[in-house]
């Protein structure tokens, strides 16, 4: 057994085009429910190689137990082949429950029930050598294509014993990185015995590989055995993978290297594959190690790939008949009927399990938001829809579509049917309907120094699987003592998108046509590939336009940091995005994006809504500045520092078109130092919203008053 360690090496290559035709005969038929006449595509034409060699080598460095367990297994296989005839076929000796997780984000990646089942077709075809281009098996190795005796069933029951297909679904961003986080969110294995082969589909691996697998026993617990494999290898990837389960290396051992000449003294363990240094290509004639090689094998590179031999089906049934790893009690009488893939075997019916998705989260009043039912386990022959504050509040059809007509964030709930009962599910807080009148109107300044107003104001669009997203804080300011950051450091998921949405702003009558803000971020890593998406919306989020783009290194503001970033003042950069285009619009929103990608925290701070006056400048003016209580309910009061001398002090109030409502300060000059004035002190303002414009020396800055 070859047992280097070597590097992952990320390789694409070419695979033929593979289409797998569902025409089954009655036996097929009844193992898999699917349309006799459908096609799906399993075609993989960017195929990546697997990361299987990596991660059981960086096991076999981690724990010296793993050295007796790949020695015994070893030994097991040689006995059982001695005393195991594996030239025989047509009979199925081992079945085994399959069950497919999807996780997904809603993208592509949630790959379809059709395609799911032409995968394990697909499957049953490679390991019962009922595979298509069998037949293009050269000359000298069609005596030694192996039928493996092995069928795959889509499991019926789940670990709970409720009726399932043998598919789940699960929303999460881990499927854009995906690494060993991902059984942890769905794994049906928990116990640690196999009761189960678990295949996670996922958008892509963190490692950069197409896929992998434990090989028996190599796993750090038992919930972790099965295999991950990209959406987009569901075709003979699997197989490869499905084959390191079982307990097969690559054609020329246990790396990732294949092509090394050093690679002819390497062993995969099984006696009739030739030794090779393993072939990226399809050289049918290729003599690498002074024999044929054998590169139309599964677990070769090549994209050729059409039969395993006679050795590695006694190696993979060896691994099915030992208890390293638990792969025995999958096929045990037992474990069928308690996984339902027992016989009598066919198409099952099933409650659904309701989910659904919706084409617009943010709209405005009078907008429609179209869902969709995407319940799986069952094909829905009923629905009950319920829409708090839509138009109309209820359906019964699959894909509605309703209309919201006033402002306020609502709830949906789904309850799909079939004659084997019915799903429920409510989302909460789903649907943001905005006013069409605009929360503020420009120009404006937010320095986000009052946390009352940055939580009642700004909206944050998350799922973060570290419980960290956009948070007003007082680690770091350009002005002020308060900022919004996003603590990336060691928190955040790569790939995860946090969102920070803006109020309103009705910029029609604003003194420039333009949106700035200060920003600040730093690397932990050269190869970190953090950004920051800043677009605006006119439609009140339904729809979003990107304006400023910050990826990698023009998001980065600072030096590489390898603690936590905290921003000192010369590491803060004035950003400028142009409103020219929507000069006159009344109700306009700005959204900042951040996907994580390795990097340090994220800092804003600033905004500022319409190009006011001395927005570079106003904290040479005063320090700090502030309104409280707010929300009042009686005379409110503003707390201001200045630094030096103001010849001309200005404390206005307006309401919320704009207009000027009464004064605090009417133009006189102040000293340098501390004060404190009452805002409404004979209780004049009626309840609503005002604005405090604060404007010294015609450096102006302003805060959001409630009065209730």
């Amino acid at each position: 057994m070859n047992t280097k360690s070597h590097k992952y090496k990320q390789i694409k290559y070419k695979i033929m085009r593979k289409t797998i035709k569902l025409l089954f005969s009655t036996t097929l038929l009844a193992l898999f429910s699917v349309n006799a006449f459908s096609q799906v595509d399993l075609s993989e034409p960017d195929r990546i190689y697997c990361g299987t060699a990596v991660i059981n080598n960086q096991r076999l460095a981690e724990n010296p137990l793993i050295q007796y367990i790949m020695d015994e297994q070893n030994r097991l296989a040689k006995e059982y082949e001695k005393n195991h005839d594996a030239s025989k076929m047509g009979v199925i000796s081992y079945t085994i429950p399959v069950v497919y997780h999807i996780i997904h984000n809603n993208g592509p990646e949630n790959v379809s029930k059709a395609t799911i089942e032409a995968s394990i077709a697909n499957l049953n075809e490679d390991f019962q050598k009922l595979n298509a281009d069998i037949s293009q098996v050269v000359s000298a190795f069609t005596g030694i294509a192996a039928d493996c005796e092995i069928q795959f069933r889509l499991a019926h029951k789940d670990p709970n014993g409720n009726c399932t297909e043998g598919i789940t679904r699960t929303v999460s961003t881990q499927t854009y990185a995906a690494g060993e986080g991902v059984k942890s969110l769905v794994n049906w294995n928990a116990s640690g015995t196999q009761k189960y082969l678990q295949i996670w589909v996922v958008e892509t691996l963190s490692s950069g590989a197409g896929g992998y697998s434990y090989y028996p026993g190599y796993a750090p617990s038992g919930s972790a055995e099965g295999v991950v494999i990209r959406s987009a290898q569901l075709g003979n990837s699997v197989t490869h993978e499905v084959g390191h389960y079982l307990n097969l290396p690559h054609c020329w051992g246990n790396s990732n290297d294949p092509g090394l000449a050093g690679n002819c003294s390497g062993d995969d363990g099984v006696s009739d594959t030739p030794n090779t240094i393993g072939n990226t290509t399809c050289n049918t004639s290729a003599v690498s190690c002074s024999s044929l090689d054998n590169v139309q094998n599964y677990m070769e590179y090549s994209f050729c790939e059409r039969m395993f031999t006679n050795g590695q089906k006694s190696r993979m049934h060896s691994a099915l008949n030992s208890s390293i790893g638990t792969r025995n009690n999958l096929w045990s009488s037992a474990n069928l009927i308690a996984t339902g893939t027992n016989n009598p075997y066919g198409a099952v019916t099933c409650a659904p399990v309701a989910l659904f998705s919706y084409n617009k989260e943010f709209i405005c009043e009078g907008a429609s938001v179209t869902f969709t039912d995407d319940s799986y386990n069952a094909i829905p022959t009923a629905w009950n829809w319920t829409f708090t504050g839509g138009t109309p509040s209820t359906s019964s059809v699959a894909n509605p579509t309703i209309t919201y007509n006033t402002a306020g964030v609502y709830s949906v709930t789904h309850q799909p049917s079939t004659v084997a009962g019915s799903g429920l599910l409510t989302k909460t807080n789903i649907i943001t309907v905005s006013s069409l009148t605009a929360d503020y109107v420009g120009p404006i300044i937010d320095g986000y120094e009052n946390t009352t107003q940055f939580n009642n104001d700004w909206m944050i669009d998350a799922t973060p699987t570290s419980g960290q997203t956009w948070a007003n804080t007082t680690a770091a300011a350009t002005t002020g003592t308060r900022s919004v950051r996003i603590r990336n450091y060691s928190t955040t998921s790569d790939g995860e998108v946090d969102e920070l949405i803006s109020p309103s702003y009705d910029i029609s009558t604003a003194t420039t046509k333009t949106m700035t803000f200060k920003q600040a971020f730093a690397k932990k890593t050269s190869g970190d590939t953090d950004k920051l998406l800043v677009y605006y919306s006119t439609d009140c989020g339904a729809t979003w336009l990107l304006k400023l783009p910050l990826t990698a290194t023009s998001l980065t503001t600072a030096p590489t940091h390898t603690n936590e970033f905290v921003p000192i003042s010369t590491e803060w950069v004035l950003r400028t995005v142009s409103l020219s285009s929507i000069g006159t619009s009344t109700n306009v929103r700005f959204k900042f994006a951040f996907t994580s990608g390795g990097g340090n925290d994220i800092y804003i701070d600033d905004i500022n809504i319409g190009g006011l006056v001395g927005i570079n400048d106003y904290s040479n003016t005063f320090g700090s500045f502030s309104v409280f209580p707010n929300p009042t309910n009686s005379s409110a009061q503003i707390s201001f520092n200045l630094i030096k001398d103001v010849n001309l002090l200005k404390i206005s109030v307006r309401n919320a078109v704009g207009q000027e409502v009464t004064n605090v300060v009417n133009g006189q000059s102040f000293n340098a130092g501390k004060y404190t004035l009452k805002i409404d002190e004979e209780r004049k303002l009626a309840s609503g919203i005002y604005f405090i414009e604060f404007n010294a020396d015609n450096n102006i800055k302003v805060q959001k008053l409630i009065v209730q």
